[in-house]
């Protein structure tokens, strides 16, 4: 392990986001940490009242508000991941698994060059690029030696989310991205355009978690199937989204994820 300066518990200054640093700030910052959170997701259709970079913007502020408490760094977030079951709409954009595993690992192996050490993933396109990344985890952890995670948002305020659900099936642009972007960018939802969806009992396994449960083996949709579980692309009720949910759920992964960091820092 790199050795840390004595001020490595505590920010000394504002520069958190790598893209807004120069590089001696940066190497001056990796002589108080050794961390590096890596906003995940994807540019994809979320129905008629989400912008296309949710997946973005939720990672990219919850790492944001873990960076500005904590030493670690803020990596600039992966606009593309795995989406094609989302290509049934225009604006989605998608990679080949290959390319996405490769570009990630890349990125995060290019940071262990400078002095990072620990590497957390933070993905906001849940359950579609998993195999994905713990794939990458792998590979940074034995090729590279860089400790790296994945940490899906969901399951970061999982625990949360079924204390405040009341939508019965929550699953794309629904529920709890829906009060999630009202708490972070309510200016890009279109509460008006919001519809519920529910889609039909035969597909439950696939398009709920609880159904879904803790086997996600042969998890995958088409483009061909989402369109016919969908016409507006969001599945379950947004409707039922509100500010107060979205600052629930926002806390409840800043508060996980900020455990993980300081643990990740103490063993440092």
């Amino acid at each position: 392990m790199t050795e840390k300066s004595p001020a490595s518990t505590s920010r000394t200054d504002d520069s958190y986001r790598v893209a807004e640093m120069t590089w001696q700030e940066v190497d001056a910052a990796v002589e108080r940490t050794s961390t590096l959170l890596v906003p995940v997701g994807n540019t994809e259709q979320h129905g008629h009242h989400l912008p296309l970079g949710v997946d973005v913007y939720m990672p990219e502020a919850v790492g944001e508000r873990v960076a500005e408490r904590s030493p670690a760094l803020l990596a600039p977030p992966i606009w593309y991941g795995v989406s094609p079951h989302h290509m049934f709409k225009p604006g989605t954009f998608t990679v080949s698994t290959e390319t996405f595993q490769r570009f990630v690992t890349d990125i995060c192996a290019s940071a262990g060059e400078w002095g990072i050490e620990n590497v957390v993933l933070l993905n906001g396109h849940y359950l579609a690029q998993d195999p994905e990344l713990e794939v990458v985890v792998r590979e940074l952890r034995t090729k590279h030696d860089i400790e790296a995670f994945h940490a899906p948002l969901v399951e970061l305020f999982a625990e949360v989310a079924e204390e405040i659900r009341t939508g019965e099936v929550s699953f794309h642009a629904s529920e709890f991205e829906t009060s999630i972007m009202l708490e972070l960018l309510p200016e890009l939802v279109r509460m008006d355009r919001a519809e519920r969806v529910d889609p039909p009992e035969e597909s439950l396994p696939l398009t709920d978690y609880d159904a879904l449960g803790d086997n996600k083996v042969g998890w995958a949709l088409t483009a061909e199937r989402m369109a016919e579980l969908t016409d507006t692309g969001n599945i379950g009720d947004p409707t039922v989204a509100t500010e107060a949910k979205g600052e629930a759920l926002v806390d409840a992964a800043v508060a996980e994820l900020r455990s993980l960091v300081d643990a990740l820092e103490a063993d440092d």
